[in-house]
């Protein structure tokens, strides 16, 4: 199954995250509220390792996308749950759902994306782009670190297990 996944950073404090798979296409924006690449990169870290359940919140204010991933061996099933009108802090997001989206392909095919994603961001915007367009969080350089060397692993183990 074919996957892409982008993500731009279009104003100080804001970005817009898409995600298209065989038909489908999504895409959200997020503010800094929460620091979105960041938690996306952590959270697809912890399903190379082993996790079985991940959730990252991304606000996009008033609204708030949730991604929840579960892994069934190397296959996520990841689901966006997009609110259009619920404020941090809220607990009551159903009366305000807006929609929801599911895909499963292979947990290294994501983190690949990620990792693609990434690298692009990096080089397109080096350090003081991106301190400029996302003042609030730190390039998360120590999680594509992570993602790199989980997906080193991966293949090694791929390899060596034929």
């Amino acid at each position: 199954m074919p996957l892409s996944l982008r993500y731009a950073l279009t104003t100080p404090g804001r970005a817009v995250i898409a995600l298209e798979a065989d038909d489908l296409r999504v895409a959200m924006q997020a503010t800094d509220e929460t620091d979105a690449l960041g938690d996306l990169a952590r959270a697809i870290a912890t399903l190379l390792e082993g996790t079985e359940r991940a959730s990252v919140v991304l606000e996009d204010a008033p609204g708030v996308h949730e991604w929840t991933f579960e892994r069934r061996e190397m296959i996520v099933h990841l689901r966006i749950h997009s609110w259009a009108d619920r404020s941090s802090g809220t607990a009551d997001m159903v009366l305000s759902q807006e929609r929801s989206v599911a895909i499963a392909c292979p947990l290294t095919v994501l983190a690949r994306e990620l990792v693609l994603v990434l690298d692009v961001l990096w080089v397109g915007h080096g350090p003081d782009g991106w301190a400029r367009l996302s003042p609030r969080h730190p390039y998360p350089k120590s999680e594509r670190r992570r993602l790199r060397q989980l997906l080193a692993v991966s293949a090694r183990r791929a390899v060596e297990s034929r």
